[in-house]
């Protein structure tokens, strides 16, 4: 059995010269020459989207990264592991290359891994150093980026949590509908959608049997829970799940998916490669962009060779990351020691339990990524969403709990726990978060982006606020808050940042336009979340994506 792509593509052989209108499904013919040409900077989500903007457009697209992959002895295990029946994943020897690496405590996962592998996370020679103080960020120069390894939970903005944006969600909501006819969701039409629309129909998980108990309770209550500004309902997730190439509930997400059915934008990248008008190269590290006689440059270098790279093209796309992007931009403007803050949506884990169990949930099939969303809506706790995650069983909870009781361990009754365990994932609004300041430095070993906290004195208000707001609708929801296990991360942990160069109608300094054009440029666009004028609780990735979506779409019009 070979691993399967994450979606089909749209670019087969059979349609390649048609393209999906982004509203109404129409052909579209490519425009014949002369082509403009595009190069996009990063294959992660926000790079894939923007390509696929231009490409409908009639653009040329070229696409630069450095491009990290899983190792091959990885890879040859992983298709090993796909020719055992799913049933026998989890006990199969060959899995066991899946959790090396991967650990848990009290805070949860130190570092998410892919298939065992932490080539999302290295660095090559030459790349810019990044020096945390009080924070955890980075930059991923993979295939895909961080898509390897994010949780694929999926959330549109609300407007009420856009104060900040010189655009709007009625902007923004044509290009989540074609983000979308793109990236395959999993989810329900439910309460959820009176506040976020689903923008495309969605396919269906199995819900493990502790989701569809608190489900059903918070049903059953909705009325109960809506005077308390609480809304609940099925999670959200960028999941493929057709009868041709089914979920199989082995239970070993956190790792990876076997069947490759979590989206990740590698595989995007694959689709992108159908098409006459792509190209995709990777081996390169771009380290400025500049523009000049009508045309946009980069400068770089092969990471193998060290040969210098110089490139133009009509227009220039950094989708990087916030990281890389960041220090992109600060190194062509010569913004040496300039600070620049970077927003960040403050992530916490909030252990919780339910007063019933779910019976033997470690023998299980289940799916382990968010099983449930639970949005707070109440201006006495924030002015903006409040977004919970919700994850029942898997494996690596018995881990954190002998963690957390220590020398207690043999003591503690772990599959009463396991069977009544919840874990709520929160993110507040990046006004009611800690931000971090961004300074670029030249060292005697190369550059480096140093990155320190800023306190927010409203955030641990904000935090206890939301912990007494579930313990007081712990009757309606069933879900009881283990107060004393709150734990907040650290600025960067959930990976849920960025602002560094925010959209502004009127943009002065370090600020861009709505076009995503930092600090004067005309034909450099930053179109990953570096310019968002904040970050709302709700999931990052979905509005990265169909912002720059929009972008590309735009540019393309001008």
């Amino acid at each position: 059995m070979k691993m399967r792509d994450v979606h089909r593509s749209p670019w087969s052989k059979a349609s390649i010269m048609k393209f999906p209108q982004e509203s109404r499904g129409e052909p579209l013919d490519i425009v014949s020459e002369p082509t403009p040409k595009a190069i996009v900077v990063g294959s992660g989500p926000s790079g894939v989207s923007c390509s696929w903007s231009l490409l409908r457009a009639g653009w040329k697209v070229t696409m630069l990264d450095v491009g990290m992959k899983l190792d091959a002895g990885r890879a040859a295990k992983l298709e090993a592991l796909q020719r055992v029946e799913p049933s026998g994943w989890n006990r199969a020897a060959e899995a066991a290359f899946l959790r090396e690496g991967i650990s848990a405590g009290a805070s949860g996962i130190p570092l998410k891994r892919a298939y065992g592998s932490d080539f999302p996370y290295r660095a090559v020679v030459g790349a810019t150093a990044v020096e945390c103080d009080g924070v955890q960020t980075q930059a991923s120069l993979a295939r895909g980026g961080f898509s390897n390894v994010w949780g694929s939970a999926m959330l549109p903005y609300r407007q009420q949590d856009l104060g900040k944006w010189p655009i709007g969600e009625s902007d923004l909501a044509p290009h989540y509908r074609a983000v979308l006819e793109h990236v395959p969701i999993a989810g329900r039409e439910d309460d959820l959608a009176r506040f976020f629309p689903l923008y495309s129909e969605p396919c269906r998980l199995p819900v493990s049997a502790q989701a569809q108990a608190l489900l059903e309770r918070m049903e059953q209550n909705r009325a109960s829970l809506a005077a308390q500004k609480i809304f609940g309902g099925a999670s959200r997730l960028a999941v493929r799940n057709e009868d041709a190439a089914p979920c199989r509930a082995c239970g070993l997400c956190m790792y990876g998916c076997p069947s490759g059915l979590i989206y990740s934008s590698s595989s995007s990248v694959d689709e992108l490669s159908c098409h006459p008008n792509f190209t995709y190269s990777a081996g390169h590290y771009v380290t400025h962009v500049t523009e000049k006689n009508g045309s946009a440059y980069l400068a770089g270098f092969d990471v193998d060779s060290r040969a210098t790279l110089e490139i133009s093209a009509d227009r220039i796309f950094l989708a990087c990351g916030t990281v890389g992007t960041t220090a992109i931009l600060l190194r062509s403007l010569d913004a040496w020691a300039r600070p620049v803050t970077m927003l960040d949506s403050q992530y916490f884990l909030l252990p919780s339990a339910m007063l019933s169990g779910a019976g033997a949930v470690t023998n299980e099939n289940l799916h382990t990524l968010a099983q449930a969303f639970i949005e707070v809506m109440d201006e006495k706790v924030s002015d903006y969403t409040i977004h919970l995650q919700v994850y029942t069983y898997n494996e690596l909870y018995s881990q954190a709990i002998d963690a957390t009781a220590g020398a207690l361990r043999n003591l503690v009754p772990k599959d009463f726990l396991l069977s009544r365990l919840f874990l709520l994932q929160g993110y507040l609004h990046s006004d009611e978060s800690s931000s971090m300041t961004c300074v670029l430095d030249k060292t005697a070993t190369g550059d480096t982006l140093a990155v320190a906290k800023n306190e927010n004195p409203v955030t641990s208000s904000v935090m206890r606020k939301v912990r007494e707001k579930i313990l007081r609708a712990s009757g309606a929801s069933g879900l009881i808050p283990l107060l004393p296990l709150l734990r907040p991360g650290l600025p960067g942990r959930g990976f849920h940042s960025g602002g560094t160069f925010p959209m502004k109608l009127n943009p002065s300094g370090l600020e861009s336009d709505i076009l995503g054009r930092p600090a004067g440029f005309r034909r450099i666009h930053a179109v990953d979340s570096t310019v968002f004028s904040s970050i709302p609780a709700t999931t990052i990735t979905l509005s990265a994506m169909a912002n720059a979506h929009r972008i590309g779409t735009l540019v393309a019009q001008s």
